[in-house]
Formats: structure tokens, sequence, C-alpha cells
């Protein structure tokens, strides 16, 4: 299964859109199937620099909007 770091949109109880910036999991056809958390993690400084950069690529896709992009169930 693939992954990356996306922006998704999706509508609290209330009716508010918010934005999270979170792992993205594709499916075996390459479509979203589910999100969780985004966390910065390594074993060295260099990998957190890393990480960063891969969060920064992440503004620039395409927003994903949760239910209607996803194939699978918010996996949080």
């Amino acid at each position: 299964m693939m992954w990356n770091h996306r922006i998704v949109s999706t509508v609290d109880d209330m009716g508010s859109e918010y934005l999270e910036l979170v792992e993205v999991y594709y499916d075996v056809d390459g479509l979203p199937y589910a999100y969780g958390d985004a966390t910065i993690f390594g074993n060295y400084v260099d990998d957190l620099h890393e990480q960063v950069e891969l969060f920064k690529k992440s503004l620039e896709l395409p927003i994903l909007r949760y239910p209607e992009h996803f194939t699978g169930d918010v996996n949080k």
C-alpha cells in the first residue's frame, strides 16, 4: 500500500469545513482509501528535515475531500 502526505478537507459535526495535513493511504488502484494523523519522526535531525520537506510538497498538491475522494473509511 502506498501513502503520502496530503491536505484533506472534511466537515465537522457543526457543518464547518476544516483542513488537515495527514498521511493518505491508497488502494491497489492508486485511489485514496483512508487517512490518519501525520507525524514528524526520525532517528536523526536530518530525518526530521526530510519529513518537513515532504509536508511542504504536500501543500502544492490538490486538496482531497473526504468522503468524496476516498474509497474506504477514515483510518484514524
